[in-house]
């Protein structure tokens, strides 16, 4: 039995990797902002254990991962999960929305690690699988606020690789496509090749027993987008603006 620290347990890909790891005998400590919404397994649910705790608050984060240890012994694995979608509209910038993008989804994340790697690193073993997005690729519409902080998070993963690798951390780094969830449920377009959360976990669980650095899916869509990565600019406009509407 392994203990899997999950954040953003509320809704979504947190939820139902709770549901997936508990039914599978694990230990799960599952973090979110909702009491009442913490993705407990109704099957497992004495495997569960829920920690209300909000990724900004650093001191709060800290004290609720060292709680977690306490109860349920050494993170085995953290899934780095939380965050934030907000569609924008590119000609009426809100600053404080942009700052809580980035409060939440990337600076959320350097929190949790900050309480996480130390131990790890000083064991010489642990897994941390970051989730980002296809987002991050490259910008997208209505994504100013949130695609830069899931970029960021590339980002990240790929500098830390190099530090937590030799100290024998094992890094991932997740980034799925359209995902049914309270945040894509905004969405007033078409989202392409949309995934139940069930199916989603699913696939990360299946990432994370690989080597694989990057956990993509689902592959009929991450490879359209991979291609997109490497469009000369002028065709990559013209090419997402006319799939979205957007131009």
């Amino acid at each position: 039995m392994a203990h899997y620290l999950i954040t953003g347990t509320s809704s979504g890909i947190g939820a139902a990797l709770c549901t997936r790891l508990t039914q599978a005998g694990n230990a799960v400590s599952g973090i979110a902002r909702r009491k009442s919404q913490l993705g407990a397994s109704a099957e497992k649910v004495n495997l569960f254990q829920g920690y209300q705790s909000d990724v900004v608050d650093k001191k709060g984060l800290k004290k609720t991962i060292d709680l977690a240890i306490s109860n349920a012994g050494p993170i085995d694995v953290a899934v780095l999960n939380a965050g934030i979608y907000q569609p924008q509209d590119g000609t009426r910038i809100d600053p404080q929305i942009y700052a809580n993008h980035m409060n939440i989804n990337y600076l959320g994340v350097v929190n949790a690690l900050a309480a996480i790697v130390p131990d790890m690193v000083r064991a010489r073993r642990g897994h941390i699988a970051i989730v980002s997005s296809v987002a991050g690729w490259r910008g997208l519409p209505k994504s100013a606020a949130y695609g830069p902080t899931k970029a960021a998070l590339i980002s990240l993963a790929e500098s830390l690789y190099f530090d937590l690798t030799p100290k024998g951390v094992k890094l991932q780094i997740i980034c799925p496509g359209f995902v049914e969830s309270e945040a894509t449920a905004i969405n007033d377009f078409e989202m392409p090749n949309l995934i139940s959360a069930d199916h989603a976990a699913d696939k990360i669980i299946e990432g994370m027993k690989g080597t694989d650095f990057s956990i993509n899916f689902p592959k009929s869509f991450t490879r359209k987008m991979g291609l997109l990565r490497f469009l000369p600019d002028r065709l990559f406009f013209r090419v997402v603006g006319k799939q979205t509407g957007a131009l």
